[in-house]
C-alpha cells in the first residue's frame, strides 16, 4: 500500500504534461488553418500572390511622371516605347515657350499605357515636306526612326505661296488651279516620307500619324484683320490641304488626325484666337493641349493604346 501511495502522484503529473502538449499542438494547427493567404492571380509568382502594384505613376492631364511599369505575368519591367515627331513649327513648338503637343502626347501615352515613352522631336520651324523627306537621311533622325513605335508628322503648310491666299483669281480654291500642282506635290511628298520611314523601320507594328491643320496661315483675330477675302481664301486652302493629307493617310495605311475641328469647330463656328500666340499663326499652351487631346482620342479610337499597354511587351 505504501508503494502505491508514492507512485500515484507521478502518474497524474504525466497526464497533465500530455494534455498540455496536445493543447499546444491544436493551437498551432488552428493558426496554420486560419492564417490569411495572398490573393491568387493568374500568372503570379510561385506562391500565387501579388507582391506589389504594377504601376507607381500618377496620371495627369499635363506631363505625368510615371514610375517604372512591371509586367504582371513575369514581374519584369515593361520595355519603353519611342515617339518621334517630324514636320514644321507646329510640332516643334519652338515659338511657344510652352510644352508642345508632341511632348504632351508623350506624357499622356506614358500615363495611359503604364510604361515610359522616349520622345525625339525632330520637327523644325519653316520646313516643307521636301525638307522633312531630306531629313530622313540624316544620321540622328534615321537613328530615332529606327527605334520608333509611333511617328507624328505635320507638314505641308510651308509648301504653299501663302501670299496668294486672298487673290480673287484663286477663289474658289478647289477649282482655281492656283494650288493644284502644290497639292499634288504635298501628296507625293507625304507618301515618300512615309515610304522612307518604313524603309528605315520595317516593323509591322510601327504606327505613323499624319496631322492636319486648323489653318495653313494666320487665323483668329489676326486673320480677320486681313479682311473677308483672306479669311475665305485661307479657309478654303486649309480644307484642301487637310483633304489631301487625309486621303494620303487612307492610301498609305496611316492614321489621320483632324486639327481643324478641335480649334475651329466642325463648321468653322469656333474662334481659335485664345488658343493662338499673338502672331495668330502658332499655337499657345491651350492650343497645344487641344491638339494633343485630339491625337490621343484618335489613337484610342483606332485601338492603338491597348497594344502599347505595359503588360503587352
Amino acid at each position: 500500500m505504501a508503494d502505491h501511495r508514492v507512485r500515484a502522484p507521478a502518474r497524474r503529473h504525466q497526464h497533465v504534461v500530455v494534455a498540455f502538449v496536445g493543447l499546444i499542438a491544436l493551437m498551432a494547427l488552428a493558426i496554420v488553418v486560419l492564417a490569411p493567404r495572398g490573393r491568387p492571380v493568374s500568372g503570379a509568382g510561385p506562391e500565387g500572390t501579388v507582391s506589389q502594384a504594377p504601376y507607381a505613376g500618377t496620371p495627369s492631364t499635363g506631363s505625368p511622371s510615371p514610375g517604372p511599369s512591371s509586367n504582371a505575368s513575369t514581374g519584369a519591367l515593361a520595355a519603353p516605347r519611342t515617339l518621334v515627331a517630324l514636320g514644321d513649327s507646329v510640332p516643334s513648338a519652338d515659338t511657344c515657350g510652352c510644352v508642345g503637343y508632341v511632348e504632351l502626347v508623350r506624357g499622356r501615352l506614358a500615363a495611359l499605357t503604364h510604361r515610359d515613352w522616349a520622345v525625339h522631336n525632330d520637327a523644325t520651324g519653316g520646313w516643307t515636306t521636301a525638307d522633312v523627306e531630306s531629313d530622313l537621311s540624316t544620321a540622328a533622325t534615321a537613328a530615332h526612326l529606327a527605334a520608333a513605335d509611333l511617328v507624328l508628322i505635320e507638314a505641308g503648310a510651308n509648301d504653299f505661296d501663302l501670299g496668294r491666299v486672298d487673290d480673287p483669281g484663286c477663289s474658289p480654291a478647289a477649282s482655281s488651279g492656283c494650288w493644284a500642282a502644290t497639292l499634288e506635290g504635298l501628296r507625293t511628298g507625304l507618301t515618300q516620307i512615309i515610304e522612307g520611314i518604313h524603309r528605315i523601320d520595317g516593323r509591322p507594328d510601327l504606327r505613323i500619324v499624319l496631322v492636319g491643320y486648323w489653318n495653313v496661315t494666320v487665323d483668329g483675330a489676326v486673320g480677320r484683320a486681313r479682311g473677308p477675302s483672306f479669311v475665305l481664301g485661307s479657309d478654303e486652302l486649309t480644307r484642301l490641304v487637310n483633304t489631301t493629307v487625309e486621303q494620303t493617310a487612307a492610301r498609305t495605311g496611316t492614321v489621320y488626325v483632324d486639327a481643324y475641328a478641335p480649334l475651329k469647330g466642325d463648321r468653322d463656328t469656333r474662334d481659335p484666337t485664345s488658343d493662338l500666340l499673338q502672331d495668330g499663326d502658332h499655337l499657345n499652351a491651350s492650343g497645344h493641349a487641344l491638339l494633343a487631346g485630339a491625337i490621343i482620342t484618335e489613337l484610342s479610337s483606332d485601338g492603338l493604346l491597348a497594344g502599347w499597354q505595359g503588360g503587352n511587351g
